[in-house]
């Protein structure tokens, strides 16, 4: 198998053991688009309408970012909570270029407030509605184009909307280190009783960290 047909087979099956297990509320499985390119075809994993609704929101109040992308549909899942996960990628000839790996929490969790007791009822979720949760977006970005090193590393997280916050990251995610990542770091109880066993079905991609950016503090999963 490809990696670009591995990829989308691991999102399909991660959105469908999200929705089994009643993480995800709402889903658009991913689609396989090709374009043409100078340097040859370009393969995209992704949904209808989510490069151009993220383009068309940015430098905007996360909120009015959160309720667009929500009313557009322009995300992979929905989560219990409210929260949107986006996941896509572009590779040219089998050769990851791009990837956009988003997490985007609701900003006032408006699932709680329209059903609170399906939450407080439930030992599982009710972390993830806690008064006192300050709600933060992340992001995980891999562009060969645009690297240069220890300035703009390949593949770095993003934390809030910081222009600028490229924490180096030793390679690209597959679509299970992505959510795996998501699901311990902001719903870890209910990762640990439902999806804890889960396992990628993809390959790892080859670290791209350079020898500069591993001397100073970054993510790494080998």
């Amino acid at each position: 198998m490809s990696n670009i047909d591995s990829i989308a087979s691991e999102i399909r099956d991660l959105t469908s053991k999200m929705i089994e297990v009643g993480l995800c509320v709402e889903s658009n499985f991913p689609r396989r688009a090709t374009y043409p390119s100078e340097d040859g075809a370009v393969d995209e994993i992704s949904i209808a309408g989510l490069e151009k609704a993220t383009v068309a929101l940015r430098n905007r109040p996360y909120a009015e970012t959160y309720e667009v992308l929500r009313e557009k549909r322009a995300f992979n899942m929905r989560l219990i909570d409210g929260a949107l996960v986006q996941l896509r990628y572009r590779f040219r000839k089998g050769e990851l270029l791009k990837h956009v790996l988003s997490f985007y929490p609701s900003p006032d969790l408006l699932e709680y407030q329209n059903d609170p007791e399906v939450y407080e009822t439930d030992i599982l979720f009710a972390e993830v509605v806690m008064k006192d949760t300050v709600t933060t977006p992340v992001r995980f970005d891999f562009d060969l184009a645009a690297f240069e090193d220890y300035v703009h590393p390949a593949s770095h997280f993003t934390v809030g909307q910081y222009r600028n916050c490229r924490i180096p990251v030793i390679g690209a995610l597959t679509p299970h280190r992505f959510l795996n990542f998501v699901l311990r770091a902001f719903y870890n109880t209910p990762y640990h009783e439902l999806c804890s066993e889960w396992k990628s079905s993809a390959l790892d991609f080859p670290s791209t960290a350079t020898e500069r950016e591993r001397s100073e503090l970054h993510w790494s999963f080998v």
